[in-house]
C-alpha cells in the first residue's frame, strides 16, 4: 500500500471519531458574523474598471488583493492591485490610477502608496508576496494586462521596481502568480500563470445580435487563442533564468489560467502546483522533486468535474476540509456550473461537490474569489465566496441574470457537509456585489480571521470577524535552509482528539495572497498543542506550543526534539 493510502486509512477511524465529538460543538455555537469596517479602518480603496461600449474582456476580470508584514511590525498589511481605464493609444493618457498600499497601525490603515515608490499604471491583475533576495523582508510581483512588474523592499518602506531583466516584465495577460520553491534550493522561484492573447492594438471583439440589435460583448474564453505559462528561476544573485519549457509547464497552445495553488498534491515531500483553467483541462503540474513537471490532472481526477466536464475555473483554495490530514481543492467556476469540491482520497482526488451541500447553492453564482478558513475557530474550514457575473445585460434582453451577485459563506459542519449560513452571517452577505479577489488575515489580532475583498469597479471591503469565537492558535514559519518564508511547508498539529493539516501556501483564491500566518482554531480545548513542520526542504521539527491564543515564531531547526 502506498504511503498515502496508508495515511488515508489509518485516519479514517478517526475521522468518525472526529465527527462525533465535533457535532456538539456545532449544535451550540452562535452564527458567525462579520461587519464591512473598511471606512471605519480608514480603508478607502476603490477598483477603477470602467467598462467600454465594446465591453472589452479585461475590464470585467477585477484585480488581485494581498496581505503582507512589509514592515515587520507583526501587523498584516494591505496591497491592492488596480485597474484602469482602456484605450487602444499608448500615448499620454492623462493621470491615472495606482495599486495601493495600505499600512496597519494597530487595527486601522494609512494610505502609504505616495510615501511606497510603486506607480504602476498598467491594469494590475494577480499579487505574488515572497523574499526573493532573502533580506528578510517580503516583495511582491504584480501581473497585468501590461508588462508585469516585481518590485523589491527596500526595508524602509519604500520599493524598488526590479527592471534589469525583461523575462520579469513579461508583456502577455498574466493572471494569478505564485513565490515556491520546487527544487529545494532555498531560493524563491516564480510561476506565472497566463490567460489569453488580448493585443491592444488588435483585441478580439464579440456581439450578439437579438431582434435586430447588435449587443457587444467579451468573446468566449474557447474562441479567442490562450497563452502559455511562465516560470522564472531564481539564480541566487538577483537574476532569474526563463526554464518554462525546460521544466515542463510550456506548451504551444497554452491554457486559459485563471487560479494557482501551491501544495504538496502527492504527499510524496516536494511542492507541486494546481492551476485552474477558464474552459478547458485544469492542470495538476506534479514535482519530481528536482523542479522537473509533469501534469497529472486527468489521472487524478483534478482536470474536470465529476462527470468528465471541464469548467470555467477561477480560484483556488486548498485546505483540509474533512479532518483526514489530507488537501482538498476547492475550484470556484461560471453562472450554470456548480463550483467543485474536489476530495483528497491519497491517490486520487474525487468530486464530492452535491455530497458536501455545494452544488445546488453555487448553481445561479458567477464565482470568482474563495477562501478556506476557520471562521469561528471550531477547528473545521469554513468556505468563503466572492460572486459576481461577467457580462452585464441590457435590462431589454431579459436575461435574469444580475451582474452584481450575493457573496456566500458555508460553515463546515465537522467535515461532513457545508451549510449555507450567508444571510445570517451579516449584511454583507444581503447585498449583492460585483465581487472578485479575496484574502484572509487576522489584521487587528484579536485571534479571529478577517476577509479583505475586492469588489469589481467599487470601493473595497474589509469583513471584521465578530463570531463569538473558540479558542486558537497561529504560528509563523522562517525557514533556514529551505527558503526564509517557508512557502510549501506542510504544518500537523495534535490537540487532544484532533489532528490537523494546513500548508504555508504562496498565492491562494483569485489572483490574491492571505497573510503568511498560519492558524488553527482550537474548539473548546486549551491544552497545549504538539506542532510538526514538514519544511520544504524535506526535514522535520517538532515543537510544544503550550500557550493557545498566541501567535508563534517557529525557525526551521528550533524544534523542541
Amino acid at each position: 500500500m502506498s504511503g498515502s493510502r496508508a495515511h488515508i486509512v489509518r485516519h479514517g477511524f478517526l475521522l468518525a471519531a472526529m465527527t462525533v465529538i465535533t457535532h456538539a460543538v456545532h449544535a451550540q455555537s452562535a452564527a458567525i458574523e462579520f461587519v464591512d469596517v473598511a471606512s471605519s479602518v480608514s480603508l478607502g480603496f476603490r477598483h477603477v474598471s470602467p467598462l467600454t461600449p465594446e465591453r472589452h474582456l479585461h475590464l470585467f476580470m477585477g484585480s488581485g488583493v494581498a496581505w503582507l508584514d512589509y514592515d515587520l511590525d507583526q501587523w498584516p498589511d494591505l496591497f491592492f492591485s488596480q485597474g484602469t481605464p482602456f484605450t487602444e493609444s499608448t500615448g499620454d493618457r492623462g493621470p491615472q490610477p495606482t495599486d495601493g498600499i495600505f499600512r496597519n497601525r494597530l487595527g486601522s490603515f494609512q494610505d502609504v502608496i505616495r510615501l511606497s515608490g510603486i506607480s504602476k499604471t498598467d491594469y494590475s491583475m494577480g499579487t505574488a508576496v515572497g523574499d526573493f533576495n532573502s533580506d528578510g523582508f517580503p516583495d511582491l510581483y504584480v501581473t497585468a494586462y501590461g508588462p508585469n512588474s516585481l518590485f523589491r523592499n527596500n526595508g524602509d518602506g519604500t520599493w524598488s521596481e526590479v527592471q534589469s531583466q525583461p523575462c520579469l516584465r513579461d508583456e502577455r495577460f498574466g493572471s494569478a502568480c505564485t513565490w515556491f520553491d520546487p527544487d529545494g534550493d532555498g531560493d524563491l522561484d516564480l510561476y506565472v500563470v497566463n490567460y489569453l492573447k488580448l493585443d491592444r492594438h488588435d483585441y478580439p471583439l464579440c456581439s450578439h445580435t437579438e431582434g435586430g440589435v447588435r449587443y457587444p460583448g467579451g468573446c468566449h474564453p474557447r474562441h479567442q487563442q490562450a497563452e502559455s505559462d511562465l516560470l522564472l528561476k531564481n539564480n541566487g544573485d538577483g537574476t532569474f533564468s526563463d526554464i518554462s519549457r525546460s521544466a515542463g509547464i510550456c506548451d504551444d497552445h497554452g491554457s486559459p489560467g485563471l487560479g494557482i495553488a501551491v501544495f504538496d498534491a502527492d504527499s510524496d515531500g516536494d511542492v507541486d502546483l494546481y492551476v485552474a483553467n477558464d474552459t478547458t483541462n485544469n492542470q495538476l503540474w506534479l514535482n519530481d522533486g528536482t523542479g522537473q513537471f509533469s501534469d497529472d490532472a486527468v489521472l487524478t481526477g483534478l482536470a474536470v468535474n465529476g462527470i468528465g466536464v471541464p469548467e470555467a475555473g477561477m480560484g483556488v483554495a486548498v485546505r483540509d476540509v474533512d479532518g483526514d490530514l489530507q488537501a482538498d481543492v476547492f475550484v470556484t467556476n461560471y453562472f450554470n456550473e456548480s463550483n467543485t469540491l474536489y476530495r483528497n482520497d491519497g491517490a486520487f482526488f474525487t468530486d464530492v461537490t452535491a455530497e458536501f451541500g455545494l452544488d445546488a447553492p453555487s448553481r445561479q453564482r458567477l464565482a470568482f474569489g474563495t477562501s478556506l478558513f476557520d471562521a469561528d475557530n471550531d477547528s473545521w474550514p469554513d468556505l468563503f465566496i466572492a460572486n459576481g457575473h461577467v457580462q452585464s445585460y441590457p435590462p431589454e434582453l431579459d436575461r435574469y441574470v444580475p451582474f452584481a451577485q450575493l457573496p456566500q459563506l458555508f460553515r463546515n459542519e465537522s467535515g461532513r457537509r457545508f451549510q449555507d449560513v450567508s444571510q445570517e452571517s451579516g449584511r454583507y452577505f444581503r447585498k449583492p456585489i460585483v465581487g472578485r479577489s479575496s484574502a484572509i488575515a487576522d489584521f487587528d489580532r484579536d485571534g479571529r480571521l478577517d476577509i479583505a475583498v475586492q469588489h469589481l469597479n467599487d470601493q473595497a471591503a474589509l469583513l471584521h470577524n465578530r463570531s463569538d469565537s473558540h479558542n486558537w492558535i497561529s504560528m509563523n514559519l522562517t525557514g533556514v535552509h529551505s527558503n526564509r518564508c517557508a512557502i510549501g511547508a506542510t504544518i500537523e498539529i495534535e490537540n487532544g482528539p484532533r489532528q490537523m493539516m494546513a500548508f504555508c501556501g504562496g498565492s491562494t483564491g483569485y489572483l490574491a495572497c492571505d497573510a503568511r500566518t498560519v492558524h488553527f482554531g482550537l474548539a473548546n480545548c486549551s491544552d497545549a498543542v504538539d506542532v510538526r513542520v514538514q519544511w520544504p526542504d524535506g526535514t522535520t521539527d517538532h515543537y510544544r506550543a503550550r500557550k493557545p491564543a498566541t501567535n508563534h515564531q517557529l525557525i526551521q531547526g528550533r524544534g523542541d526534539d
